[in-house]
């Protein structure tokens, strides 16, 4: 057992932490402090061991948020972390192994500080996740005024079972519209600037967008690799009427280039917004209102092998099937919400349809190794509302 040298505090004067980007060297470390100020970290191994010992700056043009980078760490390790000479029984993280064949990763949309919310993140911290992904309307903001915006990116960060789940799960996200800034709305809306800057004060992602644009990110954790996209900075910027770009020029050339490069055997693209044309009526805020980039999104993919889609946003939960790409189904599962507010209407049939239902406080966990992928929509009671095994096809072995 870890016997820091000091005594084990129940919280800090400052807000967090939240566990970032991890590898199996490194870790983000978010927190905000209440003034300006310098915030010092330290990491222990199990044998008390200091690995870390860093200080940064908290500074006002960002919310007196910081992140603290901690590198050089060992692979397959238990750490616990120290802020400001304090420490809480959960202040722990444990980097993957460096060829790691499996990987449990938790997905959820929609949510708010209540208890059904709580619940659901409980029933996930107790899964023990290696990833948390938030995939939009987390939080519910609803305008770009920056002080708005932040102010609820910290009550959110504050609600206890979610605190509890981030100090030690590290957790990636991306927006949809209502934390974006206002319902159903696209990359015209006036100050998104705001809301990229709180994003990126409060979220310890890998990276944010491409100069100064968007907050589009990936991350590997094990076999599956993450691609979080953009669908509001972006949407309706480029292009014209018929062939409105959603996901922007920049966008899709680092997406081309990411999924090129990535070695791993299953690919999951993720987007708040639903990557199909089957939503309640009236509603034109998914990708099937974006036919050309829906096109350009299956002629990237269909030659590519284990792809996966992850949406939210609907108020409903849903398995869609869009055909094959190159032997593999793509297959949409569609994850909503956290909280317990439904849309009934949301529900439409759809020839791709597989599997539907309205359920709250629910969400969506990815179990994957080298060869299979299990797909599970869960509630917050731990209930498996339903499952699909994905199996990657056996290939010649080109050697005999």
């Amino acid at each position: 057992m870890l016997n820091l040298p000091l005594l084990l505090l129940a919280s800090i004067s400052a807000q967090g932490p939240v566990l970032g980007d991890l590898t199996p060297t490194s870790v983000k470390l978010w927190v905000r402090l209440q003034t300006p100020g310098t915030l010092t970290v330290q990491a222990y191994d199990d044998q008390g061991n200091t690995v870390a010992d860093i200080q940064v700056q908290a500074v006002q043009a960002r919310d007196n948020t910081v992140v603290a980078q901690l590198e050089a760490l060992s692979p397959d390790t238990h750490y616990a972390y120290v802020i400001d000479g304090e420490h809480s029984s959960g202040w722990s993280f444990t980097t993957p192994p460096l060829h790691d064949d499996h990987t449990r990763i938790a997905f959820g949309s929609c949510a708010k500080e209540a208890k059904g919310s709580g619940r659901v993140w409980s029933r996930i911290d107790a899964l023990n996740p290696d990833a948390l992904v938030l995939l939009g309307d987390t939080p519910y903001i609803d305008t770009t005024d920056l002080a708005v915006q932040r102010r609820r990116y910290r009550a959110f960060a504050a609600f206890a079972p979610f605190a509890t789940l981030a100090a030690h799960i590290p957790v990636y996200a991306t927006w949809d519209d209502h934390d974006f800034g206002r319902n159903d709305t696209d990359g015209r809306l006036e100050g998104k600037a705001n809301s990229r800057q709180a994003f990126g004060e409060y979220r310890p992602n890998p990276s944010l967008g491409q100069d100064g644009e968007g907050i589009y990110t990936s991350f590997r954790s094990g076999p599956v690799e993450v691609f979080l996209l953009d669908a509001r900075w972006f949407a309706r910027t480029q292009g014209k009427e018929g062939d409105w770009s959603l996901l922007g020029a920049q966008q899709w050339d680092w997406l081309k280039a990411s999924l090129k490069a990535s070695t791993a055997p299953f690919k999951v693209l993720c987007t708040g917004m639903v990557f199909n044309g089957s939503v309640r009526p009236g509603k034109h805020d998914c990708w099937g209102v974006y036919p050309q980039e829906y096109k350009r999104l299956r002629e990237l993919v269909d030659p590519i092998e284990g792809v996966v889609l992850v949406s939210g946003d609907v108020h409903w939960s849903r398995e869609l099937e869009h055909g094959e790409t190159n032997g593999w189904p793509l297959v949409e599962f569609v994850t909503s919400p956290v909280h317990e507010h439904l849309i009934a209407a949301a529900n439409p049939d759809h020839p791709w349809l597989k599997w539907s239902r309205g359920e709250v406080n629910s969400f969506l966990v990815i179990d994957a190794d080298h060869d299979a992928m299990r797909v599970s929509f869960m509630n917050a009671a731990g209930e498996v509302l339903h499952n699909r095994v994905l199996t990657l096809p056996r290939r010649p072995d080109p050697d005999g």
